[in-house]
């Protein structure tokens, strides 16, 4: 039986929200397009996992999503299970940022940068190792996800439901 305990190493609330918000600042990137609150769900338990560690490490933000699934089929495996793990962390992470207005929903569901005072950009550089790395999953997400589609071809490639 597979331990879901790295889900949940650092995944108190406001860690999720700052997870998340930098989630959506690099799915933003520079344009004006939003990640459906959908995404919140597939980018946690996908960015805290320390077992898909190896599959980012040899990727970079160029891979692309749908390459790095090709490539690494196996994250596919148990994914279900551990979103359905990680589903009130990631609520209490949704709640705690729109709470602080680090995110705001916008239309269709979409989450969007709040009106809060921003983090500071060295903020990440100040954490420890694994919750640094968990912050860079969640960039890179942002990232690929981007790039591939609503959340319906997101959740259709990696074989999950919402």
């Amino acid at each position: 039986m597979r331990t879901t305990y790295d889900l949940f190493a650092e995944t108190n609330p406001a860690f999720v929200s700052f997870l998340l918000y930098r989630f959506v600042k690099s799915y933003s990137g520079d344009s004006d397009e939003a990640p459906h609150i959908s995404l919140a769900y597939l980018v946690v338990p996908l960015a805290v996992s320390q077992r898909l560690e190896a599959s980012f490490s040899s990727t970079n933000s160029a891979t692309g999503f749908l390459s790095w699934l090709n490539r690494f089929p196996e994250v596919r495996i148990g994914l279900q299970q551990d979103i359905e793990v990680a589903r009130n962390t990631t609520d209490q992470g949704i709640r705690a940022a729109l709470f602080s207005q680090l995110l705001e929903l916008g239309n269709n569901g979409t989450m969007q940068l709040g009106g809060a005072k921003k983090p500071p950009e060295n903020t990440k550089s100040k954490l420890s190792d694994m919750p640094k790395q968990a912050v860079s999953r969640a960039e890179r997400l942002g990232t690929w996800m981007s790039g591939i589609g609503g959340p319906a071809t997101i959740f259709s490639a990696l074989e999950v439901r919402p």
